[in-house]
């Protein structure tokens, strides 16, 4: 999937927080491009971190020209298709996303 690529800078603080999550599933960039599909309506995204929370993840939104918000949102639970195993794969991004899978 071709993405957006508009990037957010993250501020110290927030690079050291979501860099301290116990058992960190992503390492903490500070700059990140936009994982939406080009020309997308809507905030930018960009994954901050994952949850504690089952199926959540904390997701960087940015409106272009406001400043970035981090929050907790749903996985998307839409199937893409399967892996290697024959295990179904889900879309990387958030619950109602819009747009294309990734």
């Amino acid at each position: 999937m071709e993405r957006c690529g508009l990037t957010v800078a993250l501020a110290a603080q927030d690079i050291e927080r979501w860099s301290a999550v116990k058992d960190a599933a992503y390492e903490v960039d500070p700059v990140m491009g936009c994982l939406l599909a080009p020309h997308h309506s809507g905030d930018h995204a960009t994954p901050a971190q994952s949850s504690l929370t089952p199926d959540r993840d904390w997701w960087t939104l940015r409106e272009t020209g406001s400043p970035y918000r981090i929050v907790q949102l749903p996985r998307c639970t839409i199937e893409t298709g399967l892996d290697i195993d024959g295990e179904p794969l889900t879309c990387g991004l958030y619950g109602c996303h819009g747009g294309e899978r990734s």
